[in-house]
């Protein structure tokens, strides 16, 4: 799910609330600096493409399947599961 940054911190601080400020977390975080393009070095693309690209990645689900595998993988490790 892409968001802004705003929508982020109201994210974020509803997590605080819930699960504590010490609680444990993962995340990754895309900004329109990590769209970059390396033909002749690195640069910069322009903000209409890195905003493109950033809200494109929603489209890709087997993402989230990825992970949540990484998350089943890890609880039968320590046997949760």
């Amino acid at each position: 799910m892409t968001r802004t940054l705003l929508e982020l911190r109201k994210s974020v601080d509803q997590l605080i609330n819930y699960h504590g400020a010490d609680a444990p977390v993962a995340a990754w975080i895309f900004t329109k600096d990590d769209v970059i393009d390396f033909p002749d070095g690195e640069y910069n693309v322009s903000e209409e493409v890195a905003n493109k690209v950033i809200n494109s990645l929603d489209d890709y689900d087997h993402i989230y399947t990825e992970i949540f595998d990484c998350i089943d993988g890890e609880l039968r490790g320590v046997g949760a599961m």
